[in-house]
Order: structure tokens, then sequence, then C-alpha cells
């Protein structure tokens, strides 16, 4: 039996008992067995979700079993509200918990500085709640919420960090950059880890970012998590993700194997726990399984693209691409998952695709990494010739203005990376050529689709 699936079942046909909206859903089908977990229908945010009462919804048709609810960040519209319990706490916990260990927390003084947006979105309150959690079990744990004020956040840091013998800066990847870009050199100087969730990102990002603190090389200082509003935590990385992922940009072979058409560029790479969130892809599409909060979620399909390898299959693989060393440190019991991203998060041009991640190596180019803050907007407009044209939006690093050069260069490296990594694009650009190329602006930082918002959006689509 695969790993998590028992308890998987059991969420299942708990549910089938006590949840009014999961019983309606499957039509008030009896209990399940591993062997028919699979015949379940997966769930999702518009035919489950919004179909139902949010009473429906929850265990036992009671709301007040939810502690806190958390909104979603509206990647693809209006927001949505998920419940808390102590269950979905104690989870979180675990996590960070794991996380903060490989930060070396247990033996050194921390202070944790929350830049993700505080309120109602789960972010804020979610690192902050998991890091009194922490500090509840004995690790010497402080916390800082400036949320997503940038002059807070360089201020805590400054002012704060020093009194600790690490920090640790946790927000979105775009966020969290800008905080660094605007920190002064002694602030640093400090030892800095990085927490990181919210949207991938990809390995020359993650050196930079290195450099920017002093730490090139050191990639076990910065990780990501792969988390939702709807079930926290899914997944994080570990130094070995990181390590597979990078062994992986340099090795066709492994990118291929691992990562598929999507490649190691733009994929996330994270090790889960089975027991916590069953995970399976189905068509391509992961579904988890979950009962770590006041609502239940089976089968539910979130929209994210990716795969699930576990411990044997991920030390196969690496034997297979001669990565020895790696396949040694593979878990046999461990889950891991690649992240592709999400389709319906996109821009239309000319009917097909434009993916912000296709664009991402641009802005994480170490030639325009002191010149642009990494946020962008992608989006399709129409000129005073009502043709479509591909328009990409650049945040500027400084409100100084910058010269053709740039423009040109950004032009060329965007037009190269949509055509490397976007099949549909390449086949457009070679059927009507230069009107497939995006026209580049730059804005001043801060400023049109920059100002300061919970979450950047990278497409026009509202």
């Amino acid at each position: 039996m695969k790993p998590g699936l028992e308890r998987a079942v059991d969420i299942a046909n708990r549910a089938l008992r006590h949840v009014p909206a999961y019983r309606d859903f499957t039509g008030g089908r009896g209990p399940v067995t591993a062997a028919g977990f699979g015949s379940l229908p997966p769930t999702g945010k518009v035919d489950y979700l919004q179909r139902y009462r949010v009473a429906d919804l929850v265990w036992h048709g009671d709301p007040s079993t939810a502690g806190t609810w958390s909104a979603t960040s509206g990647s693809t519209g209006a927001p949505t509200y998920f419940p808390r319990d102590a269950l979905a706490g104690a989870d979180a916990a675990s996590a960070y918990d794991r996380i903060f260990r490989a930060f070396g927390a247990h033996h050194r003084s921390t202070l944790v500085v929350v830049c993700f947006a505080m309120g109602s979105w789960i972010g804020g309150t979610y690192t902050y709640l998991a890091a009194l959690e922490l500090k509840r079990r004995g690790l010497r744990i402080s916390v800082a919420t400036p949320g997503i004020d940038a002059d807070a956040a360089v201020d805590v840091l400054t002012t704060l960090g020093p009194h600790y013998d690490q920090v640790v800066l946790t927000g979105y990847p775009p966020f969290v950059k800008d905080v660094l870009d605007q920190a002064a050199p002694e602030a640093l100087a400090q030892q800095i880890r990085i927490l990181l969730a919210g949207e991938a990102i990809t390995e020359p990002w993650r050196d930079h970012l290195l450099r920017r603190i002093g730490a090139p090389g050191q990639t076990d200082r910065i990780c990501l998590i792969y988390g939702t509003a709807e079930a926290g935590v899914m997944g994080h990385e570990t130094p070995l993700t990181t390590d597979i992922r990078r062994a992986a940009v340099a090795d066709p072979a492994l990118d291929r194997l691992l990562f598929g058409e999507a490649g190691s560029r733009t994929s996330t790479f994270v090790e889960f726990d089975p027991q916590a969130r069953f995970t399976e892809s189905v068509d391509g599409f992961l579904l988890f399984t979950c009962d770590s909060s006041a609502m239940p979620l089976i089968r539910y399909r979130i929209n994210d693209v990716g795969t699930v390898v576990d411990g044997p299959a991920l030390r196969d693989l690496l034997h297979e691409t001669g990565h020895h060393g790696l396949a040694a440190q593979v878990p046999p019991s461990g889950g891991f998952l690649t992240l592709a991203g999400r389709p319906d998060v996109a821009e239309t041009f000319y009917s097909l695709n434009i993916y912000p991640a296709d664009l991402r190596e641009t802005f994480d180019d170490p030639r325009f990494a002191d010149d642009v803050t990494g946020k962008f907007v992608v989006e399709a407009r129409h000129d005073d010739q009502h043709d479509q044209q591909l328009t990409i939006t650049a945040e500027l690093s400084t409100a100084a203005g910058l010269g053709d050069a740039i423009v040109h260069a950004l032009t060329t490296a965007c037009t190269e990376a949509l055509s490397r990594n976007n099949r549909e694009y390449r086949a457009l650009r070679a059927s009507i050529g230069d009107r497939a190329t995006p026209r580049v602006r730059l804005c001043p930082r801060g400023s049109g689709p920059f100002a300061p918002a919970t979450k950047h959006r990278y497409t026009g689509r509202s």
C-alpha cells in the first residue's frame, strides 16, 4: 500500500459520514477501500467548494469547528476562504520545525521577520503562529511582523537583527528581494536565512540572493515552501532537493527524466510527508487528500501541474543518470513532488497561453539583476490598428530610468526565453515572425502595476 493511503481512506470515509457537502457530492455512496479510493471523484474549487454552503463543507456541518479563516491570494479570481483548526496548527509547526532545524535554529538565537502579508491571507498569520509554536517547543525564536512594508522590514533587519545569532527573512520571493535590495551593507553582513513561498524561483535567482547576503554557494540558506491556502504547507525544499534540482539544471538527461518538458528552470522540487498530505498525480494534475483543517479535502485539485515521485523511484532515476552520491542520500520512505505551475495563471496571446514561468529566467539573469527587481507583468494588448501585441512591463530597481540598451537586451532575452520554454510560442514566431516579439516597457519602482499589494500579479488577467 502506498504511504499515506490508509489515512487518506480513513479521511474519505469519515467525510462520507460527517461532511454534508461531500456526502452529496459523491451521491451518498458507502465506505471505500484502498482499492476503491481512486474511484472517488476529484474535488475542486468550482465544482465542489463554490457549489455548497460553507456550513455543509465542514465537519458535522458546523462552521464553529474552524479556529481561523484564511483567504487565498486570488491568483485566478476572487479570494476563497478556508478554515484552520488545532490540527492545522500542529501540522504547520511540524513542517516549520523541520525547516528551522535545517537553518540551525535549535542551537542559535533566531529573529524571524515575517514579510508575508498579514491579515486574512494565510502566509503571514500562518508563519507567525508556527514560529510562536516553535518558541513554545523550546527554540530560541523571536518574531517581528512588518508584513509587506519594505521600509519596516529593513528597519527590523537593521535594528533588531544584530541582537540575534541569525535572522530568517520570510516572504514572497520578489518582496524579500526588495527588502535585501534596500538594506545597507552592514545589515546584509548578518547571518541571514531566507524562507520563501507563493511562487517558484530559479537557480540563478537563488544564486543572486546568496551573493546579496554574502553567502555564495551556501544553498541551504534558502528554502522554498510549496503551500496553499487550502491545505497549508504541502511540501518544502530540503538541502537534498535543492542539490538534485541544481544537478538537473546541468544535466539534460536528469532534467528530462525528473521534470519532463517543463524542465528544472521553472519547476519546483520539494519533499513532502505522505502521511500528512496524501498526494496523487492524475492526468498531470496534483490531487491532495488531507484533514488538517475544519474542512477536509479529498482528492482535491488545486490545478497545479506536477508529478509525484517516491523515494525508491527517485533513487533509481539518480542512479540511472550517474548521480550516485545524491541517490545515496534519498530516504526510501520519502515523498517528492515536482511542480510545473498552474495552467489557469497565464496570458492569452494569439489563442496560446503565455506563462510567467516561461519568462522567469530572464528576470533572474545576473545581467539584469541589479537593474530590475524581478517583478514583471505580461499581457496581451491591442495597438492602434487593433493588432494584438504581447507586452511585458518590468519594474526598475531604482527610481531612475534606464536607456534603450536595456530595453533592447530585455526584449531579446524575453524572446529567446519564450522560444526556448514555450513550444506553442516557438511555432507562432516561426509563423508570424517579428509580430510575436514582445514589447518591453520599464516602470519606476512601486508605480503602476507594481504599487504595493498583498501579492504581485504576473499577468494582466483580472
